[in-house]
């Protein structure tokens, strides 16, 4: 793992760009919170972009037509959070159980393995490993009525300006 000093601006900006065709289909808006453009934080640049552009896949694919997903970002003394945060769609409960169960296994992706997947499911999978890796965790939170959110909590090692 190569941790470095991320522009997290940018970082999202490519993530939202490989995206906005799968957004397209699904008739999703993409949006990113304006704060995320004058933060940086330290973490590997290839784990996070891959665990960002799963984030993204993810709540895309649970997202009702019409609805917008919006990636944010919150600071506070201990951790750094990146939000992948949708307002129509949610998980189905029989499929939050699946997530549960994919995120206690114990596995660690092999290098070769990192790559953006399409299942959803397995894109939650690839996002808990990436977190594990960088000492972190991955909260997931589903109401039908609220939308769908994923948010990757990583441990606060410097907190920088873009």
């Amino acid at each position: 793992m190569m941790v470095e000093q991320i522009a997290l601006g940018d970082l999202v900006a490519e993530c939202l760009e490989r995206k906005r065709g799968r957004a397209r289909e699904k008739r999703v808006a993409l949006l990113a919170d304006p704060e995320l453009f004058n933060v940086a934080c330290r973490a590997d640049r290839m784990l996070l972009h891959t665990a960002l552009s799963n984030m993204i896949e993810a709540v895309v694919s649970y997202s009702r037509a019409g609805s917008s997903v919006t990636v944010s970002y919150q600071s506070d003394d201990t951790r750094e959070r990146l939000c992948v945060t949708s307002n129509g769609g949610a998980i189905p409960f029989e499929e939050l159980r699946t997530i549960r169960d994919l995120f206690c296994r114990p596995t660690m992706p092999e290098a070769g393995e990192i790559e953006e997947l399409g299942a959803p499911l397995v894109c939650f999978s690839l996002v808990k490993d990436i977190a594990d890796l960088h000492g972190g965790k991955v909260g997931v939170r589903s109401c039908e009525d609220e939308g769908l959110s994923l948010t990757l909590y990583l441990p606060r090692r410097e907190r920088g300006v873009a």
